[in-house]
């Protein structure tokens, strides 16, 4: 009797838990947790709270759907204090090289990973899994991953290490999401506050910047971006991950009775895009809110009040850009000088055209299998991030090219070929703006390294099944 009464009293917490976790607002508990612990410093703490929760999410929720949100905050726990980022002739710090720390922290992602096998083992013995075009594509790319550079001078150990880890990172997640979310009203609308809440703490923390280096980052009426580094990135990645929130944030202003205040809110994310001042930030921030804009006007429940708005944002960027029309055609006369010479032919001294050169010149040494993803570039080394992380080509094609040459194109144009064809069976509007905020990470990657970088990645292969999957037509209670 005691041991039933034991066993019941475990089950109504348990069922507790399960209950907190399944709220859509427990995004906004982590948003705060994971906020404090950054001002703080508790980065370990922080750590222990993100892995222990997520690894209670796989064994305890029959839906994973709010594990997506929790993948977000993973991109975000490095404190400004104890960031590893040496940028800039600033030492990082060696906070997460300390054995103490490192021994939890390493710790704590097995014991989040662990949990992950387990339930990919009770998802395959519960029901059989029915593998879909995207899991081939995804499984051909992950072994041309895991191949990289077999037989060029680059190759060494961490070559199949590093893409074993990615391989898991594209394959791993997007299985488990494929076999335990519900493409449902409900769980779309969980993302989506999931990432009011990751685009919430970004913007809070982007404007304390500004506020404490004000003087520092506004130079004589411009935007010294070098000095917008946060602990766990630099503008780029604030930037980004502002653009790629802005899509799930207009599918609540469409579905929402008050959507015109998340239409504002997403406006709002492209001011802060704007404000990093990260070229590919600005671009994709204006593009995602432009094609979620239109669907807005298209199909929403406030078509009227989203349409009066974005009348209004276009009438105050003409006007603004009428005042400083200068300060604007400066911005495209530098956008150009750094793309074409004065006899309008590329210009090959801009970093990126370099890298792009680059990967070719390996890929035509090595072009079966790549050289490797440890290639030796001239530029842009990777700082704070390790040695295990190589440096990138900063565009998808370039890299996959330069590092495991025709066969993973082949792999990865097999897989952009399978979700394109995935997502029109049955589109909807609810996979549309998951897709737009997918192909805004895509697009922004053509310039930059977000696939490749391990937790982006996460958030990419996480994302895929709801803008691919098929729809359930019923309200899940």
């Amino acid at each position: 009797m005691e041991y039933s009464l034991k066993n019941s009293k475990l089950n109504v917490f348990l069922e507790t838990v399960k209950q907190v976790f399944d709220c859509k607002f427990f995004p906004f508990v982590t948003a705060f947790w994971v906020l404090a612990c950054y001002y703080l410093g508790w980065d370990v703490a922080c750590i222990y709270y993100v892995c222990l929760t997520g690894a209670a999410m796989f064994l305890l929720l029959d839906d994973l759907t709010p594990l997506l949100p929790h993948i977000l905050f993973m991109n975000v726990i490095t404190s400004a204090q104890n960031s590893p980022l040496d940028i800039w002739s600033s030492a990082g710090s060696d906070y997460y090289v300390r054995i103490e720390n490192l021994i939890q922290i390493v710790l704590m992602v097995v014991v989040l990973i662990t949990a992950l096998i387990i339930r990919l083992v009770r998802s395959a013995k519960r029901e059989k899994f029915k593998p879909n075009t995207i899991f081939w594509g995804l499984c051909a790319l992950s072994a041309t991953f895991v191949l990289n550079g077999i037989g060029s001078e680059y190759f060494g150990y961490k070559n199949p290490v590093f893409g074993a880890v990615l391989s898991f990172a594209f394959l791993a997640i997007y299985v488990v999401v494929y076999m335990n979310c519900k493409l449902t009203q409900e769980n779309f609308i969980k993302i989506c506050l999931g990432f009011v809440a990751f685009s919430g703490l970004i913007m809070t923390e982007l404007i304390i910047k500004y506020i404490a280096d004000y003087d520092r980052i506004i130079h004589n009426g411009h935007i010294i971006k070098d000095l917008i580094v946060l602990g766990w990135g630099v503008w780029n990645y604030v930037g980004t991950f502002l653009a790629i929130s802005i899509p799930p944030v207009c599918l609540l202003a469409a579905k929402s009775k008050y959507g015109y205040l998340f239409y504002l809110y997403a406006a709002l994310l492209v001011i802060g895009a704007l404000f990093t001042g990260s070229r590919q930030a600005m671009m994709g921030s204006i593009f995602a809110f432009g094609i979620s804009s239109i669907a807005l006007m298209v199909k929403s429940r406030t078509r009227i009040a989203n349409a009066v708005i974005f009348g209004f944002i276009v009438l105050s960027v003409v006007i603004v850009i009428s005042i400083f029309r200068q300060e604007v055609l400066e911005i495209f006369k530098k956008l150009i000088k750094d793309l074409f010479n004065e006899n309008g032919e590329l210009n090959l001294n801009n970093h990126r055209l370099k890298l792009w050169t680059s990967a070719l010149n390996f890929f035509k040494k090595y072009p079966v299998i790549g050289g490797g993803f440890y290639l030796e570039f001239e530029l842009f080394d990777i700082v704070g991030i390790g040695e295990f992380i190589p440096k990138f080509a900063h565009n998808t094609f370039a890299e996959i090219l330069g590092t495991c040459g025709i066969l993973g194109m082949a792999a990865y144009l097999a897989h952009r070929v399978t979700t394109v064809i995935e997502f029109f069976k049955k589109p909807s509007l609810n996979k549309f703006f998951i897709a737009a905020s997918i192909l805004t990470l895509l697009l922004i990657c053509l310039v930059d390294n977000y696939i490749f970088y391990i937790l982006p990645t996460l958030i990419y292969s996480s994302m895929l099944h709801f803008a691919t999957g098929k729809e359930k037509t019923e309200q899940t209670k």
